[in-house]
């Protein structure tokens, strides 16, 4: 019987990140996916590496710092996959958020990422804002604020290479295999069940599933409190259309003062994203019609000259993010750092709830700077933030 270190149960990109850390340091990891790598909450992202601008306004300092620490690093280490975006946000008379406002948060973007490789942001005048963007809605604008954050084209990409460099670093990845049961020992988990009756050994469990984490738990014959509270994220993706911005726009919602963006993408256009509570199967999400027009209407109430309909829809997709469960009713409000829940009744068993994109490879530090404790092992250094990913 074959005995790991570490498994790894989730190859989205924490898990991916968090194998490829794990196997770097000389862990021994087996890292199973029960479809393609990414295809979950990766691949439904709105496809930023971004600092989370709008978390200012939740005072959540420190993870607006750690995700511009980020994403300079991934500006570094993968230039490949991650560019820089120019993004735009108009300002107007009736926006909830003026323009002092916008201006302080820009002032303190520029200084959590201080060092950073990007230009500083710009306040426009409302004539330099339309020169740029003439086909922005001028009723009641004021001006805008101009700044730099980076996307992502293709997000599984990134999660394919950490999962080709864990994989040379000599992780076992196993791909199309559900787990069936995490067996207990002695009050421990003593190993992983998955596919047809395999099963392998393993010292500490990784619980990385994303959305399905508590699907996961329910596999361990002890009971385990719920952990995720999801929200759903769904985009609309359009062909170019009259008015449509060069660069990103980041756009507040008429109607419920959400943030929206409406982002140029593979020669394409990608506008989203909601914010809803999800309680289903995460296999089951879908764009549902409401969110279809709530997109629309706020591009064409952005854009007036779009004239965007259900026609101009070339793709809708979805998805869960892994939130922690929480009572607070305002989704925007439910915080998008991550956490490292350890389950005390199974001491080797960590669950990764939250998390973003764009903190992926710093949560994968932390975790498996955890597993070396729970191991009772001296941690080599983690290279992840230096070692560049393949373009190969």
């Amino acid at each position: 019987m074959v005995r790991f270190d570490v498994i790894v149960i989730g190859a989205g990109i924490n898990g991916a990140g968090i194998a490829r850390d794990a196997a770097m340091r000389g862990l021994k990891v087996l890292l199973i996916e029960k479809g393609e790598p990414g295809e979950g909450t990766t691949i439904a992202s709105t496809r930023l590496i971004h600092g989370g601008l709008r978390y200012l306004e939740h005072f959540e300092f420190g993870l607006v710092h750690e995700s511009l620490r980020e994403r300079e690093i991934l500006l570094r280490i993968a230039p490949h996959l991650v560019k820089p975006l120019a993004i735009t946000i108009p300002i107007y008379k009736q926006s909830k958020r003026g323009r002092l406002m916008i201006r302080t948060g820009m002032i303190l973007y520029d200084l959590l990422s201080w060092g950073k490789s990007l230009p500083n942001h710009q306040m426009l005048s409302r004539a330099q804002t339309l020169q740029q963007l003439p086909g922005l809605n001028p009723d009641g604008l004021v001006g805008s604020a101009l700044y730099y954050d980076a996307q992502v084209e293709f997000p599984e990409r990134l999660v394919m290479e950490n999962v080709r460099s864990a994989r040379e670093f000599g992780a076992e990845v196993l791909t199309h295999t559900r787990v069936t049961k995490l067996a207990v020992y002695d009050g421990k988990i003593a190993g992983v069940e998955f596919g047809q009756n395999k099963f392998a050994e393993a010292a500490v469990v990784i619980n990385a599933a994303g959305p399905w984490i508590d699907f996961v738990l329910e596999r361990i014959p002890v009971k385990s409190p719920k952990l995720i509270g999801g929200t759903k994220g769904s985009h609309i993706v359009v062909a170019p259309f009259p008015g449509a911005p060069a660069n990103a726009l980041y756009v507040e919602a008429r109607s419920d003062a959400r943030p929206i963006f409406i982002i140029p993408w593979n020669k394409l256009y990608l506008i989203g994203t909601t914010d809803v509570r999800f309680e289903g199967d995460p296999d089951e999400v879908r764009c549902e019609p409401w969110e279809i027009e709530y997109l629309l209407s706020e591009t064409n109430l952005a854009l007036p000259a779009a004239h965007l309909t259900c026609e101009s829809i070339l793709h809708t997709y979805s998805g869960v993010r892994p939130l922690p469960l929480t009572s607070e009713k305002d989704e925007q409000s439910i915080t998008r750092r991550h956490f490292i829940r350890e389950h005390p009744r199974l001491p080797n068993l960590l669950s990764i709830v939250g998390g973003k994109l764009t903190t992926y490879r710093s949560l994968a530090e932390e975790c498996v700077d955890l597993i070396f404790k729970k191991l009772g092992k001296d941690s080599p250094p983690c290279r992840t933030a230096t070692e560049v990913l393949s373009a190969d």
